[in-house]
């Protein structure tokens, strides 16, 4: 094996934590430099490279758009995977959260079957969206997530395009795919003789929003103008 390639930073991060020779190219969610994965983006240094998506203005652009969406906006539960509270991304969510004024709950799903309680729990809480975090097992998630959302009469702010076409509501999100085939020139390099450590960790240049107007819909909402003309795609 010359090179290990993998799709998260989960898996980049066990890969990282059993080799620091072979080489490592990952799509990274988190800040690789805060994580120690590398000494910057420019020059990573070690044995680990690829792209990342991070960027700490993200999760305030998402919080943003959806009060913009929905202006009396005031509590948003925002669904998290434990295993992976080691990424910014909370952190970043309950500062942003703090600056636009609104408060933030978080609920704490390990697995699938967790989902459901805690849709329950934002609805008896009288929360009135929901804000999901980037997690592999909540993106596999997507179908249960909308159709819980939409059970439970909650506007849902997405991380991923894939959510906005089964049923959620919004997504501001990069383009993963591209991201993930990028991988494939790191992989190229590597195996012509370029170092990991050489090669700058990528970020994306642009972000698309995606809007559900079916749902919005059904859930009683009216888009301002102003959002719909910043949409990149919109499912009518």
């Amino acid at each position: 094996m010359d090179v290990i390639v993998t799709t998260s930073q989960p898996a980049g991060t066990a890969a990282h934590a059993v080799t620091d020779t072979m080489p490592i190219v990952t799509v990274l969610s988190g800040d690789p430099v805060g994580a120690g994965l590398a000494r910057s983006l420019a020059k990573p240094g070690g044995n680990l490279t690829g792209v990342t998506y991070y960027a700490t203005e993200l999760s305030a652009k998402r919080l943003e758009l959806l009060k913009e969406t929905i202006p009396q906006l005031a509590t948003v539960g925002v669904l998290a995977n434990p295993e992976v509270s080691y990424l910014p991304f909370e952190e970043d969510t309950k500062r942003a959260a703090d600056r636009l004024g609104l408060a933030v709950r978080l609920h704490h799903v390990s697995e699938p079957a967790d989902i459901a309680t805690a849709f329950a729990r934002m609805e008896a809480e009288h929360e009135q969206a929901v804000f999901v975090l980037p997690d592999v097992m909540l993106a596999h998630q997507a179908q249960r997530i909308a159709d819980l959302a939409l059970q439970h009469r909650l506007p849902t702010m997405t991380w991923g395009r894939w959510y906005v076409p089964a049923g959620c509501l919004m997504a501001y999100s990069a383009d993963y795919d591209a991201m993930t085939h990028r991988l494939a020139y790191y992989v190229d390099r590597i195996l012509k003789g370029a170092k990991p450590g050489d090669l700058p960790i990528e970020q994306p240049a642009t972000f698309k929003l995606l809007i559900n107007l079916r749902t919005a819909q059904a859930l009683g909402i009216e888009v301002p103008q102003s959002v719909l003309l910043l949409a990149d795609e919109v499912i009518e």
